[in-house]
């Protein structure tokens, strides 16, 4: 092995040990600053979480205020499922998470589609403030305290349509414009290369009119990808993006060296891969354009079917019976169901017997009779 062999071996060991750490190695953590008795940090949300990592003390009211600066179905919610608590993150708003840290430990939060992360590290009280990891309150309660104050389902569903209605209308127009503009380099490319035609004109071969058509698709065109994709490495992670923005800056960056000096590489490797970057770029953003095409379906069923229930219920507290928003129904309410009103919520038959229509749910005609001991459904409506 000589000398060159010697230096390469150890730059490409230097350059690993250097990749690994950026990705693998420690990160600083923010400490959550206290007032009025309040833990607070703010979040910034734009390729990831930032600060990814949170240091708050245990028993003090926790508030995560995320700033979401960016579109996008990945970041739209974010979950901690350790603490039992989301909350959706509407686009270019803020949006305050608050919860109650009684255990100590690392708790990682995700978003809805879990490829970005962070964590939120609870620090033990010291001294006898605390026993086995709790803080001696006098209270029983759940691990953690519950999430925001959520706004309704139909609420938060309709911000999430109009939000995916934006992404539709973005894609569709990159689609288009990659499309038209790469379609005539990977015809002429393929035709050329994979079956030998030679009547393609030699002007779709040119390496200058490539650049020319590409250029705009690799900016423009593949702009939603690039921007994750390197805000992505800059949060120390990597994802799908990352991964489809290297490949294509690596391959865009080798043609344009080609085209413009070609002399500085040996003659049997002047190839361009131009086609590959509009093909690659284009293709991605067509199969999100798909995704958020389905998801905008599914959303128009969820609407339905959020349509379909019920406003208020008729509860039985203390002997007495009053009307409700269906919101303020709790667990272990007894509800009563006159003949032609739809079923509140889903609860279990405790007197009474009755045909209930659940077409709207199981999509079957016949009304199904119900017993006490029998589950029914919110949303179906009560017949006799």
């Amino acid at each position: 092995m000589g000398v060159a062999d010697v230096v390469v071996v150890l730059v490409s060991a230097v350059v690993i040990g250097g990749l690994g750490w950026f990705f693998f190695g420690p990160r600083r953590a923010r400490t959550a600053r206290v007032e009025d008795g309040v833990q607070r940090v703010e979040v910034t949300v734009r390729g990831g979480y930032s600060p990814d990592v949170i240091r708050v003390r245990q028993g003090v009211p926790l508030e995560l205020a995320f700033d979401r600066q960016e579109s996008g179905d990945c970041t739209s919610r974010v979950v901690f499922p350790e603490l039992r608590t989301s909350a959706a993150l509407p686009a270019f708003e803020r949006t305050t998470v608050r919860l109650m840290p009684r255990e100590s430990g690392s708790f990682g939060f995700a978003c809805g589609m879990n490829m970005i992360h962070g964590t939120v590290v609870v620090e033990p009280v010291s001294g006898d403030a605390h026993t086995n990891g709790r803080p001696d309150t006098g209270a029983e309660g759940p691990p953690t305290g519950v999430g925001p104050v959520e706004p309704t389902a139909a609420d938060e569903e309709s911000a999430q349509a109009a939000e995916r209605r934006a992404e539709i209308a973005d894609l569709t127009r990159r689609v288009v414009f990659g499309t038209v503009l790469t379609l005539p380099v990977l015809f002429a490319v393929m035709a050329h290369e994979l079956f030998g035609a030679d009547w393609v004109p030699g002007i779709l071969l040119n390496h200058w009119l490539q650049l020319a058509l590409i250029t705009p698709v690799m900016f423009y065109t593949g702009r939603p990808i690039h921007r994750t994709g390197w805000l992505t490495l800059a949060h120390r992670a990597a994802d799908m993006n990352s991964l489809i923005t290297l490949g294509t800056a690596a391959a865009y960056g080798y043609s344009l060296l080609v085209t413009l000096a070609p002399r500085a590489l040996p003659e049997d490797v002047r190839e361009v891969y131009f086609e590959a970057v509009g093909g690659i770029l284009t293709l991605i953003l067509l199969g999100r354009l798909l995704e958020a095409k389905a998801k905008a379906g599914t959303g128009e069923a969820i609407r339905a079917l959020l349509g379909l229930q019920a406003r208020t219920a008729q509860v039985v507290r203390d002997g007495a019976e009053f009307e409700v928003p269906v919101e303020d129904v709790r667990v272990g309410d007894e509800v009563v169901i006159r003949p032609g009103e739809k079923v509140p919520v889903d609860a279990e038959v405790i007197s009474g017997s009755s045909a209930v229509d659940e077409s709207m749910v199981t999509g079957e005609p016949m009304p199904v009779t119900k017993t006490p001991g029998d589950a029914v459904i919110g949303g179906t409506m009560n017949q006799s």
